[in-house]
């Protein structure tokens, strides 16, 4: 019995989302990408997929929710080229802790900064939808974007001071991504699983035109280069310049000082 093509449940400019699409492109594995409106995940994945996040996956009949579950899942089906390194060797346990971090550490930070900017600027939602299909035409769903903005905001407590407090501590976290890039242990030419996880957020921050000062002429901006260009953009001038200069004021605090890092071994 031929085997069922593989469907990919996914939201525009959701990184974990971007983080597993890289990985079957990385692995040729042929899948359908289903695009869902944003928030409609929490209705209609329980039934679709078994859950009410994405991604969400249908292989074969299984179902699969999560990155880091789905990338598993995948390396089990196609060998090659591996996500994460033989078992056993000194960087396996390094990759996978990296992968963890950037899934639920570093993946919050993105999204709520992001949300933040559209609660000021809903219209720029509609580019970041890009080419893909969405179940309705973007202009039926133009007038609903400040209220699906208001709703993002909600469900992923994107307050205020919890963006303005990621971006303060968005050095910080840069310098720990930067560590693992001289270690080696991310940003070589065959990525890893932490090299999606992390690289997909980096992509969405640099898509944010007051953020980007902050990265592009760092080691993690590299990561953005496993992913295709981000279709949407915020322009600059979105997010309050208080917030900008407090996150640029902490990273020249911190220039020059190497931070210690989640799981970190230095190989040469």
């Amino acid at each position: 019995m031929p085997r069922k093509r593989t469907k990919l449940y996914a939201l525009p400019a959701s990184t974990p989302c971007a983080t597993v699409e890289a990985a079957l492109n990385l692995k040729a594995i042929d899948y359908e990408r289903v695009d869902l409106l944003p928030m409609s995940q929490v209705m209609t994945g329980p039934v679709r997929y078994g859950g009410t996040t994405v991604p969400g996956m249908r292989l074969d009949g299984e179902r699969l929710v999560g990155s880091r579950l789905i990338m598993r899942r995948l390396d089990a089906l196609v060998a090659g080229p591996p996500l994460l390194p033989p078992l056993g060797s000194p960087s396996y346990a390094e990759v996978l802790e990296a992968e963890r971090w950037g899934d639920e550490v570093f993946q919050g930070a993105p999204r709520r900064i992001l949300i933040a900017a559209l609660m000021r600027g809903p219209g720029a939602m509609e580019s970041y939808a890009g080419a893909a299909k969405m179940p309705l035409p973007v202009g039926l769903m133009r007038p609903a974007m400040p209220l699906t903005a208001r709703l993002m905001r909600m469900k992923y407590g994107a307050r205020d001071d919890a963006a303005r407090a990621d971006l303060a501590e968005l050095p910080r976290q840069l310098d720990i991504i930067d560590g693992w890039i001289e270690d080696r242990l991310l940003g070589e030419e065959q990525p890893n699983a932490a090299d999606l996880q992390i690289g997909s957020a980096i992509r969405l921050l640099l898509s944010i035109a007051d953020v980007r000062p902050l990265i592009e002429e760092r080691p993690a901006a590299r990561l953005a280069r496993y992913f295709p260009p981000m279709a949407g953009s915020i322009a600059p001038g979105v997010l309050p310049g208080e917030w900008l200069s407090r996150a640029t004021s902490t990273g020249e605090e911190r220039a020059g000082a190497r931070q210690p890092r989640p799981g970190s071994a230095t190989r040469r």
